[in-house]
C-alpha cells in the first residue's frame, strides 16, 4: 500500500540521484529527496581509534577528537524524535544536558540496530537520557562557500544505546537567522543544536523537496514532518521557528520537529510520533500489511511465504508471495546485500522477521541480519495471474491490489522505446522495468515490437508502477 514513511539518515557525500536506492527498482530507483537521504557510513565498525574513548559532544564538534574514532558518550539527552528511512535506519538528536555552543550532534542508527531497538522497545525518544557507544566520523560535502563537514555517531550494536533516565533538553537558544544559513559564521558551532530563529520571513515558500527560506537565507526542512509534508507558509508570513540546524545536500537547514515548533502559522501534522513502537507486533500476513492493517515501522514476522523472484540485479533484495495468492498476496523483502541472504531462491519457503515500512510509496520489510530469513521448505512458485495492463500501470484500477503480486500482460506492443533509465513502456501506458537485468542483458525494443507476454512482480517507484521481468523468460516474444 502506498503509505510514504520517510528516509532520514543524512548523507552529505555526493549522492548520485540513482544509484543510491534501497528498495525494490531499476538503475533509476528512487533515492532520498534533500533532507531525507538514506546512504548509510561506508563502515559498520570504527576502523582505527585504539579503543574506546569518553569524550563529550562538544570535544567532538570542537575538533578534540580524532574522526573514525570509537567513543562513549556519557549522559546527554534526546531533543527529537527518532525517524526511521525505508531501510530502517534511525535518526536522531542529541545534546549535552547544559546545552550551548558545540552541544549537540546527530546519532546514526544502523538498519539491523533500529530494528532491534523497535522490538526491544528502545526506541530513544524525546527526553531521554542516554549513554551511547559508536563510530564518530565527520562527512565531507561541497556547497557555495567551500568543503563544510557534518559530525555524526553511527551506532551499530543495540547495546550501544543505554537509556539510563529522562532529563530536561536545555532551552533552545535564540540565534541570527543569517548566522546558521549557508556561509553564517556560526554554523558549524550550532551545527547538531537545537535553536530557535524568531520573526522571520517567508522569503521563498517553496525551494522544492520540502523545503522553505526565510529572513536571512535560512532553509526550514520537513524532515520530522514527513511522510505528509511539513507545513507550507505562503510568502511574507512571520514565523518564529526552533528545530536542530542541520546539513545535507550543500545546505544547512533548521528542522522543526513538529507543530510546536511553528509559531506564526496554523500548523496541521508532524510525524512525531508513529515511528515510535514498543515492542514486536508478532505475526501478521502479508494480505494484513497490504490492506493497511499493520501500522508502518513495526516489527513483524511472515511466515511459511514463498520467494517468487531472484535477488534484484544488485542483490539487495527479493520478492514473497504468500501461497494463497491473489490481490494483496506480494512484498518485497529488503536485505541490504546480506550475505548470508544471498543462496534464497524462487521456491524458498520461508518465514520473515523484519521491519514494515514504506518506501517512497512501497511496502517492505527490512530483514538485514543473519536469522531473519529462514527457509523452511520448497513449494512451487504461484502461477502468475494475467491482467490488462491499463489495469496495473499508473492510475490503473487494480495497481494497489497487485503491488509486488507475480503479474502478466499478454500481447503487448511496446509505445516507447527505452528512456535513459533503461524502462520502456507498453499498452496502456505500463512501464516494464530492468529491476533484475545488467544493462548489457537488457533488451532494448523499439516502438511496435511485441510479446507474447511480459511476467514479472508488479513495483512501484518514481512515482509509476512498473513490471520487471526476473529472467529472460519472461521477457516472451
Amino acid at each position: 500500500m502506498r503509505r510514504l514513511v520517510p528516509c532520514t539518515a543524512l548523507c552529505l557525500v555526493a549522492c548520485n540521484a540513482f544509484n543510491n536506492n534501497n528498495t525494490a527498482g531499476d538503475d533509476a530507483t528512487a533515492t532520498e529527496s534533500a533532507g531525507t537521504t538514506d546512504t548509510p557510513p561506508t563502515t559498520t565498525q570504527p576502523t582505527d581509534g585504539g579503543g574506546l574513548n569518553d569524550t563529550t559532544i562538544y570535544d567532538i564538534q570542537q575538533n578534540k577528537v580524532t574522526p573514525s574514532t570509537l567513543v562513549r558518550v556519557k549522559d546527554v539527552v534526546v531533543v527529537s524524535p527518532t525517524k526511521f528511512s525505508g531501510s530502517g535506519a534511525g535518526s536522531v538528536f542529541v545534546q549535552e544536558l547544559d546545552g550551548g555552543e558545540y552541544s549537540g550532534i546527530q546519532l546514526y542508527i544502523f538498519p539491523d540496530t533500529a530494528t532491534e531497538l523497535m522490538a526491544q522497545g528502545k526506541v530513544p525518544k524525546p527526553g531521554d537520557k542516554l549513554t551511547v557507544i559508536g563510530e564518530y566520523v565527520e562527512y565531507k560535502a561541497m556547497d557555495d562557500t567551500g568543503e563544510e563537514t557534518y559530525s555524526e555517531i553511527n551506532i551499530s550494536l543495540p547495546d550501544d544505546i543505554m537509556i539510563t533516565g529522562t532529563a530536561t533538553a536545555p532551552t533552545p537558544p535564540v540565534v541570527s537567522p543569517p548566522d546558521i544559513a549557508n556561509g553564517g559564521a556560526l554554523t558549524e558551532v550550532w551545527e547538531g543544536t537545537v535553536v530557535t530563529i524568531e520573526d522571520v520571513d517567508v522569503t521563498n515558500p517553496d525551494l522544492g523537496f520540502g523545503e522553505f527560506e526565510v529572513t536571512g537565507g535560512v532553509r526550514v526542512d520537513d524532515m520530522f514532518f514527513l511522510p505528509e509534508g511539513g507545513p507550507k507558509p505562503p510568502m511574507g508570513t512571520t514565523l518564529t521557528l526552533t528545530g536542530p540546524v542541520m546539513y545535507n545536500f550543500g545546505n544547512f537547514k533548521l528542522a522543526p520537529r513538529g507543530c510546536d515548533d511553528f509559531v506564526g502559522f496554523e500548523c496541521e501534522g508532524g510525524n512525531t510520533t508513529d515511528t515510535e513502537t514498543t515492542g514486536p507486533m508478532g505475526a501478521v500476513t502479508i494480505y494484513d500489511i497490504q490492506q493497511g492493517m499493520v501500522p508502518p515501522m513495526q516489527v513483524v514476522t511472515v511466515e511459511n511465504v514463498i520467494v517468487t523472484s531472484p535477488l534484484t540485479f544488485k542483490g539487495d533484495g527479493f520478492f514473497v508471495q504468500d501461497p494463497q495468492g491473489g490481490e494483496y498476496s506480494g512484498i518485497y523483502v529488503y536485505i541490504n546485500q546480506n550475505p548470508d541472504m544471498l543462496a534464497v531462491q524462487p521456491g524458498d519457503v520461508v518465514t520473515i522477521n523484519g521491519l514494515y515500512n514504506e518506501f517512497y510509496d512501497m511496502s517492505q520489510i527490512t530483514a538485514g541480519q543473519a536469522g531473519d530469513v529462514v527457509v523452511t521448505g520448497t513449494d512451487a512458485v504461484p502461477s502468475p495471474i494475467v491482467l490488462d495492463p491499463a489495469d496495473i500501470a499508473t492510475g490503473g484500477g487494480m495497481s494497489e491490489n497487485y503491488e509486488s503480486v507475480l503479474v502478466s500482460v499478454e500481447n503487448v506492443t511496446v509505445a516507447t522505446a527505452a528512456d535513459q533509465y533503461g524502462e520502456w513502456t507498453v499498452d496502456g501506458d505500463l512501464f516494464v522495468s530492468d529491476l533484475f537485468f545488467t544493462t548489457n542483458e537488457w533488451p532494448q525494443p523499439m516502438p511496435g515490437d511485441t510479446f507474447s507476454s511480459l511476467t514479472g512482480p508488479l513495483i512501484y517507484n518514481f512515482e509509476n508502477f512498473k513490471l520487471a521481468p526476473r529472467t529472460a523468460e519472461d521477457l516472451a516474444p
